[in-house]
C-alpha cells in the first residue's frame, strides 16, 4: 500500500495542507519541534485506524477556533488499484463524524484498516515498562486492521462493560439486588471470550518469529516468548465463556464494592518472558528497546500476511531514540515499504529518501538533500 497524497483542512495546526508524496520508499519530514511534523502522522492514523494514535479527543484535532476537520488520502494497492479515503469529524453544532472510500459514505468501523499502518512513537518504547492498557492497545490496534469482526466485538463489548458497570453502582445504592447481574454477567462473558481468544491467537503468531527478530537485530537471549497474562486458562471459545462468568460471579461482592468490572478483556495484560523472567525486571533501557523494534517489524510482518498489502509505516522521530546500529537494521527491515518518518535532523543512516522541510506554513521538498 502507498500513499499518493494527503490533503488536511483545519486538522490541529494546519488550516490547509496538501502533501504529494514521491514514488521513493521514504518520505522523511524534518523540522522543529512544533513544525507539525507529527500531526502528519496522525491525520495518517485518523484515516486508518479512525482515531488519534496519540489518544487524544475529537475536538483536540480541531483546528483552535474551528468546527470541523477534513482528512483525504489517496492510495495506491500493493497491485496497483488507487481509491480514495476520507474522514470529516464535526465538533459544533453537534458532534459527527464520517468516513468516505472513493466518494461513498460507509460506516466508520469500515474504513478502519483500508490503509494498513504500523505507526512507531516515541512512547511506544516504554511499552513494557508502562500501564498494561498500552499493551492491550497494541495488541487491539493491530487485531482491528488484520481482522474486520473485530472492531465491532471489540465496540460491543466496551458497550456491554459500561451498562454492567453503571448497574453496579445502582445496586451499591441499594436500588437493585445483585443477582440483576445475572443477564449482564452472561453477556459479558459472551461478548469477552472472542476478544481474548482473538489476542491469545495473536500473540502466539507473533511469539513464532520473535526471538528471530530479536537476533536480526544483534540481541540473543535464551528462550523469549510473549506471554499472557490472565485469571482465565482456556484456549477455546467455549471454556472461556464458562470461565468468563465463572469469575465474574465470584468477584460480584468486590464488583459492587469498587463499583467497577474486576475482570474480563479490559483487565488483561501480557509481557514477554526471557529464561522465565519478565522483561521488565531485567533488561536495560536499550534491550527494551530492541525489544519494541522488533515488534515493530513483527507487525509489518503480520499485517501484510493478513491483508496481503505491505502497510505504510509512521515513525515519529524515533530515530533519536536508537543507536546508528539499531537505525541501520530497522531501515534494512522496512525494504519495500512506504515509510513516513518525521525528525529534527536528518538521520545517519537514511538514504535515497525524499525529503521534506516546512517553509513558509508549506511542506516543500529539499531538492539539496
Amino acid at each position: 500500500m502507498r500513499i499518493v497524497s494527503l490533503q488536511l483542512e483545519q486538522f490541529r495546526s494546519y488550516v490547509r495542507q496538501t502533501v504529494l508524496l514521491s514514488d521513493r520508499d521514504v518520505q522523511l519530514f524534518i523540522g522543529p519541534n512544533g513544525s507539525g511534523k507529527t500531526n502528519l502522522l496522525e491525520a495518517m492514523s485518523v484515516l486508518s485506524l479512525g482515531k488519534s494514535c496519540r489518544g487524544k479527543e475529537e475536538g483536540d484535532l480541531v483546528h483552535w477556533g474551528r468546527s470541523f476537520y477534513r482528512l483525504r488520502a489517496e492510495i495506491r494497492s500493493d497491485v496497483g488499484e488507487r481509491s480514495r479515503i476520507e474522514v470529516l469529524s464535526e465538533i459544533t453544532p453537534r458532534r459527527r463524524k464520517a468516513a468516505f472510500l472513493n466518494d461513498v459514505r460507509i460506516p466508520l468501523t469500515d474504513a478502519i484498516g483500508t490503509v494498513p499502518v504500523v505507526i512507531f512513537l516515541p512512547q511506544d518504547l516504554e511499552l513494557f515498562s508502562g500501564a498494561p492498557a498500552d499493551r492491550r492497545r497494541f495488541l487491539d490496534q493491530l487485531l482491528s486492521q488484520a481482522d474486520q469482526s473485530y472492531v465491532p466485538a471489540f465496540a460491543a463489548y466496551q458497550k456491554v462493560l459500561k451498562q454492567r458497570g453503571a448497574l453496579l453502582r445502582q445496586i451499591a445504592d441499594g436500588r437493585y439486588p445483585p443477582s440483576a447481574l445475572n443477564v449482564w454477567d452472561r453477556e459479558l462473558a459472551e461478548k469477552g471470550a472472542p476478544l481474548t481468544l482473538a489476542r491469545l491467537e495473536l500473540l502466539a503468531a507473533l511469539d513464532l518469529s520473535f526471538a528471530a527478530e530479536m537476533a536480526g537485530l544483534g540481541e540473543t537471549w535464551g528462550e523469549a516468548t510473549l506471554c499472557p497474562v490472565r485469571k482465565t486458562t482456556g484456549r477455546n471459545l467455549e471454556d472461556l465463556k464458562r470461565e468468563l462468568l465463572e469469575l465474574l460471579l465470584h468477584a460480584r461482592q468486590r464488583d459492587i464494592a469498587l463499583q467497577s468490572t474486576t475482570v474480563g478483556p479490559h483487565r488483561e495484560d501480557w509481557h514477554i518472558l526471557c529464561d522465565g523472567r519478565p522483561l521488565s525486571t531485567f533488561a536495560s533501557r536499550g534491550q527494551e528497546r530492541v525489544a519494541v523494534v522488533a515488534l515493530l517489524l513483527l507487525e509489518v510482518s503480520y499485517l501484510q500476511l493478513r491483508r496481503r498489502e505491505r502497510p505504510v509505516i509512521l515513525l515519529d522521530d524515533v530515530f533519536s531514540e536508537l543507536d546508528d546500529a539499531h537505525q541501520s537494521a530497522l531501515l534494512h527491515r522496512l525494504t519495500d515499504c512506504q515509510v513516513l518518518m518525521t525528525a529534527v535532523r536528518a538521520p545517519a543512516h537514511v538514504e535515497e529518501a525524499t525529503v521534506w522541510r516546512m517553509r513558509d506554513g508549506e511542506w516543500m521538498v529539499d531538492h539539496d538533500q
